[in-house]
């Protein structure tokens, strides 16, 4: 868990204190973002990318809960609302991602607590009794996680 120049602070810690802005997929990826926006260039005659100062991207199983309660979780990338219609088709994952997003728009949700263990779960929880838990099931993955700063450092689990 490195720092950079300017910052002491290990970079899982560094999300304390941000808010959670976005829940959303890359594919099967769960792509959850903190912090205020930031862009970034593209190639020539392309706009600027927008997306938040941090992310942690989730290639293993997941959920978000709030007060004992799954709101979304990694299985819901696996079952469709509407099957057998593939130009309609929607994911359990998206209504719930749409759902929770439309609540971040209208409360600020700020991270409380960090905690990665060493077998590589990490735990963060938030206010308004929201938690986040990624939880690792094998050790082949290249990788399970990855926390990442834009324009920075990143952390992965495993290692590599």
């Amino acid at each position: 868990m490195g720092t950079t120049a300017g910052d002491e602070k290990p970079l899982i810690q560094r999300l304390v204190g941000e808010p959670l802005v976005s829940i959303g997929r890359f594919g099967s990826m769960g792509v959850i973002g903190f912090g205020s926006q930031v862009s970034w260039p593209l190639p020539p005659n392309q706009p600027d990318t927008v997306g938040s100062r941090f992310a942690v991207h989730v290639q293993c199983p997941f959920r978000i809960l709030q007060q004992e309660r799954i709101l979304l979780g990694s299985d819901d990338l696996l079952m469709s609302v509407a099957p057998g219609d593939e130009q309609t088709e929607r994911l359990a994952y998206d209504i719930g991602a749409s759902t929770l997003q439309a609540y971040l728009e209208r409360v600020v949700t700020r991270v409380l607590t960090v905690e990665q263990r060493p077998v590589g779960d990490l735990l963060i929880t938030l206010e308004h009794g929201i938690g986040i838990e990624v939880l690792p099931t094998s050790r082949k993955r290249p990788e399970c996680w990855r926390l990442l700063a834009r324009f920075g450092e990143h952390l992965t689990f495993p290692a590599g």
